[in-house]
């Protein structure tokens, strides 16, 4: 499948752990999408069956930045299975507004998961990762030169690219950077490695 381009702020997410232990944290992660075709992911494990597990951003501040919409997704032997899909809920957790994204689930099992951030309207073509998103092929568009049809076109809104995601009662939770990025960083490694060995 393939993926727009990455946000250029993955080594610089933020994030805050409640506690670094196999029990339930809560984590927070944020950055800067830079196109409308950017599709942020983190990756998060439940060591154990929970009915506490939240999911929300509270990025879009009043439109300043862009209207997101998340999915939550579970690993399967065949790649990943569509759990749900949000694009506007704002009773989830503090400090959103109404047009952040929410997720709650009342139940779910221990196992691995994905969650996938984007730009209202670039939903998921099905129920599987596989299937790709709505803008997948399309050129990117800078957020500042936008439209998102969310806008208000009385202030020309939503052309910030600062996103924030909050995720509750999990155990472990990272970014996923696309295959261009580990490349990158792999290249990055070996170059330092070569010029180290030369000194």
């Amino acid at each position: 499948m393939k993926f727009a381009k990455f946000f250029r702020g993955l080594p610089l997410a933020a994030l805050t752990v409640g506690a670094l232990s196999a029990q339930a944290a809560d984590f927070h992660f944020s950055g800067q999408a830079i196109y409308n075709t950017n599709l942020i992911q983190l990756g998060f494990d439940l060591d154990a069956d929970s009915t506490g597990v939240k999911v929300w951003t509270d990025s879009w501040q009043s439109g300043l930045n862009f209207d997101p919409v998340i999915a939550v997704w579970a690993k399967t032997a065949d790649g990943y299975a569509l759990l749900s899909e949000v694009d506007d809920d704002d009773s989830i957790g503090a400090g959103q507004g109404s047009f952040d994204a929410g997720i709650q689930f009342s139940a779910m099992s221990a196992g691995h998961y994905l969650v996938t951030l984007a730009a209202s309207p670039n939903y998921a073509n099905g129920t599987t990762l596989a299937a790709g998103f709505a803008f997948g092929g399309q050129p990117p568009v800078a957020l500042a030169d936008w439209i998102q049809p969310s806008n208000n076109p009385n202030t020309n809104d939503q052309k910030g690219g600062f996103w924030s995601l909050h995720l509750t009662g999990v155990t472990q939770a990272a970014p996923v950077p696309e295959p261009a990025s580990w490349a990158l960083l792999a290249g990055g490694l070996a170059l330092a490695a070569f010029r180290r060995r030369g000194v």
